[in-house]
């Protein structure tokens, strides 16, 4: 499967005593380069809003395909992992709201 930037892709998640995984949404950030390795960074997607400012609300205008639950891009949760792990893409940011997510991230490596 090809995975472009911005793309939406679920990925497993294994529980903490490995008995079982849950399925969670995630966005693409690598590009080709990364992916010609097998691997692929991403960015955590989650249904729960937490308290601080490393938020990005994804809304349905925000993407080609809506959600099922309002969603939110956890900023800082960026991640590293082999494409076989990717159940597949659901969905993918707009171009506006995924420059958004790659400038927040720079502004919190800065």
């Amino acid at each position: 499967m090809n995975f472009s930037k911005g793309d939406i892709v679920i990925i497993s998640v294994p529980f903490t005593d490995n008995k079982g995984y849950k399925l969670r949404p995630a966005v693409v950030i690598s590009n080709d380069s990364v992916h010609e390795t097998g691997d692929i960074m991403i960015v955590q997607i989650t249904s729960k809003l937490k308290p601080d400012q490393l938020n990005i609300t994804i809304g349905n205008n925000d993407v080609t395909v809506s959600l099922p639950a309002k969603s939110y891009i956890r900023v800082h949760k960026i991640f590293i992992l082999e494409q076989e792990l990717i159940k597949g893409k659901v969905s993918r940011l707009k171009t506006a709201k995924y420059n958004e997510l790659i400038q927040r991230i720079i502004q919190i490596i800065e």
